[in-house]
């Protein structure tokens, strides 16, 4: 009896060992929501130092950060143990600055957003058809 409960206890130290932070086979929205992240890429375009940021609020599914010119938010949709994610479309400040054109299309890229992944403390957004993320953050230390 002693051998089955050490060889149950040995393969689950096994199976939950070989799940690292940095790589995670299935999203992990512990490490998504309550998370500050800053835009590294848009749309393959490396994005200006702090242009963005996002933050997704895990009490009631809404979405805020501030990004080239102005303060945005939306809300957005997690279902449980899939990939999938979602935005609505985002409401903003009115402020105009230089980067203009670059918050425009930040903005109208976050609800076309449609699953993520997370690997090594960056966050990719991906379309519905792309290999290729529209979006990459890093985590605000």
């Amino acid at each position: 009896m002693a051998s089955i409960r050490y060889a149950t206890l040995l393969s689950t130290t096994l199976l939950l060992g070989s799940c690292t932070k940095e790589d995670e086979p299935m999203p992990a929205p512990v490490y998504l929501l309550d998370q500050r992240w800053i835009l590294r890429e848009l749309n393959g375009q490396t994005a200006p130092s702090s242009a963005s940021e996002l933050l997704l609020n895990s009490v009631d599914g809404s979405n805020r950060g501030k990004s080239f010119c102005n303060q945005y938010g939306g809300n957005y949709t997690l279902p449980g143990g899939s990939p999938e994610l979602r935005f609505s479309e985002q409401f903003s400040t009115y402020a105009t600055c230089a980067q203009q054109d670059q918050e425009t299309l930040y903005l109208s890229l976050l609800p076309r957003v449609a699953r993520y992944t997370i690997r090594e403390r960056q966050l990719f957004l991906y379309n519905d058809t792309s290999a290729e993320p529209l979006l990459v953050f890093v985590a605000a230390e």
